[in-house]
């Protein structure tokens, strides 16, 4: 079994707001984050090895996997990010959505980012001027 990206001494540093209490949570979410980010990115090992990839960044990434997962609010009736509001005025009437209310661990876009593997060395696809299709 290869070793966790994160510790929690590291989410800690990250998040110092973790909930006291809730340490083996985050040592089995930080352990989860990190056979999820090598199921997608399964080259992560390798690139952080060969120094193609700083080790500070899967270790981000776990951290702030873990913290969405646990960071939930303490919003009456429900739990997670609310991503939107409803209210009416008359006869009064509010409603709440929720997003990952069973705290789910997810790779947000930014993750991605920092985890794919570097486009340098790439070029764009290019036509070159005056070039005629063929075949019309």
């Amino acid at each position: 079994m290869a070793a966790d990206y994160a510790s929690l001494s590291d989410l800690q540093s990250h998040w110092p707001g973790l909930p006291g209490g809730r340490e083996d949570e985050a040592k089995q979410k930080l352990h989860e984050a990190s056979v999820e980010i090598r199921a997608l990115y399964p080259d992560v090992d390798t690139r952080v090895l060969n120094g193609d990839l700083d080790a500070d960044v899967p270790r981000l990434v776990a951290c702030r996997m873990v913290k969405r997962s646990m960071d939930t609010p303490d919003i009456p009736g429900g739990s997670g990010a609310v991503t939107q509001v409803s209210q009416t005025a008359g006869p009064m009437s509010t409603s709440y959505s929720f997003a990952n209310t069973d705290g789910a661990l997810f790779l947000s876009g930014a993750d991605k980012r920092l985890l794919r593997t570097s486009r340098a060395g790439r070029t764009a696809f290019m036509i070159r001027p005056g070039a005629h299709a063929v075949g019309h």
